[in-house]
C-alpha cells in the first residue's frame, strides 16, 4: 500500500512542533487524530519515528530523523501530482498542440500567445509545429492538433471556431538590385509582367487571391506564379531576383541580405490570421489565448 499523505503530514507537523498538542493545532485536528495517523505509519514502516516524553515532548528516533526528509520530499511530490491532476481536469495543464503559420511567428501572435499561457497556465506543456493553413485544418479535424493559428478561409469544418486575431498590410519583397526599388511605393501598373513567388501550397484562395485582386486592380494580366512550401525559400528566390513577393509587412522583420521591402502606393491590401480551435479545447487554455490576443 501507498504512503498516506495525511499520516505523512501528521509526521512533519509533530517532527516540526515537537508537540502533539501545537502538531494537532497546525492541522486543525483533535490531538488524538495526529496520534492515530502517526501510529499508522509507524505501523507500516515498521518503526518508531518519535519517542513520547513526560510533558508529550517529543523528539525523532534516529529513524525519524533519516525519514524526515524523504517525507517531506514525499509529502511535496503528492501535493504536486494533486495540483497537477485538478490542472489537468480543467484543462491547465497536459500537453497542449498549437499549430502556426509562419506569419503567426513573425508578426509576434504566436509569441503574445506562449507567454499568456507561461503566465497563466505553467504546467501546460505547449508542443509547437509550424505548419501550413491545409495541413492544419487536416491536423485540427483530426484532433492531432488543438489550436491553429493560420490563414482565413471561407468555410470551417463543424466543430471548429475560427476567429480573425490578426491583420496588418502587404508589401512586396524584391531583390535590393530590382528596378522598383527605385520608388518609395509601388504603384500597381508597374508590376505588370513581373513574375510572383508564392510560398503556399497549390491552393487558390489566401495569397494566391491576394496577387489575383492585384493584378484585377491593376489592370494587367495573372501573372506567372512560382509556387514554394514557405516564405523563406520564397525570400531566397526574391532576394536572388528570381521574382516579387506579396508578403505580409511582418515578413520584413526577416532582415535577409539582398531582400527590401516596398508598400504598394494604390492598393491597401491586407492579409490576415485566424485562430482555430476544436470545441473540445480546454476551456482555460483557450481563455487565455483569447484573451492575449483580445477577442
Amino acid at each position: 500500500m501507498m504512503l498516506d499523505g495525511d499520516q505523512l503530514e501528521a509526521f512533519l507537523a509533530i517532527a516540526e512542533t515537537r508537540h502533539f498538542l501545537r502538531a494537532a493545532d497546525r492541522l486543525g485536528i483533535a490531538q488524538s487524530v495526529v496520534s492515530k495517523r502517526l501510529q499508522r505509519l509507524e505501523d507500516r514502516l515498521g518503526a518508531r519515528l518519535v519517542t513520547r516524553g513526560s510533558r508529550k515532548d517529543v523528539a525523532l528516533t534516529r529513524a525519524g530523523q533519516l525519514f524526515l526528509d524523504e517525507a517531506r520530499a514525499a509529502l511535496a511530490s503528492l501535493r504536486q501530482a494533486e495540483r497537477i491532476g485538478r490542472n489537468i481536469a480543467r484543462g491547465a495543464a497536459g500537453p497542449l498542440r498549437i499549430g502556426y503559420v509562419f506569419s503567426a511567428a513573425m508578426s509576434g501572435t504566436l509569441a503574445r500567445v506562449l507567454r499568456a499561457l507561461r503566465d497563466a497556465l505553467p504546467d501546460l506543456d505547449v508542443r509547437l509545429s509550424l505548419m501550413e493553413t491545409p495541413v492544419q485544418f487536416d491536423r485540427i479535424v483530426s484532433g492531432e492538433i488543438d489550436i491553429g493559428l493560420t490563414r482565413p478561409r471561407p468555410s470551417y469544418p463543424p466543430a471548429i471556431t475560427a476567429r480573425t486575431v490578426h491583420r496588418e498590410p502587404l508589401v512586396l519583397a524584391l531583390a535590393d538590385d530590382h528596378p522598383l526599388t527605385r520608388h518609395v511605393a509601388v504603384r500597381l501598373a508597374d508590376l505588370a509582367g513581373e513574375p510572383f513567388i508564392m510560398p503556399q501550397f497549390h491552393e487558390e484562395v489566401g495569397l494566391a487571391e491576394a496577387v489575383r485582386d492585384l493584378a484585377r486592380a491593376g489592370g494587367f494580366a495573372m501573372p506567372a506564379l512560382h509556387r514554394t512550401d514557405d516564405f523563406i525559400s520564397a525570400a531566397v528566390l526574391a532576394a536572388a531576383g528570381r521574382g516579387v513577393v506579396l508578403a505580409p509587412a511582418s515578413l520584413q522583420h526577416l532582415a535577409l541580405d539582398g531582400l527590401t521591402f516596398r508598400p504598394l502606393a494604390d492598393h491597401a491590401a491586407t492579409v490576415e490570421l485566424a485562430l482555430l480551435c476544436r470545441d473540445d479545447t480546454p476551456a482555460a487554455a483557450r481563455g487565455v489565448i483569447e484573451r492575449a490576443l483580445a477577442l
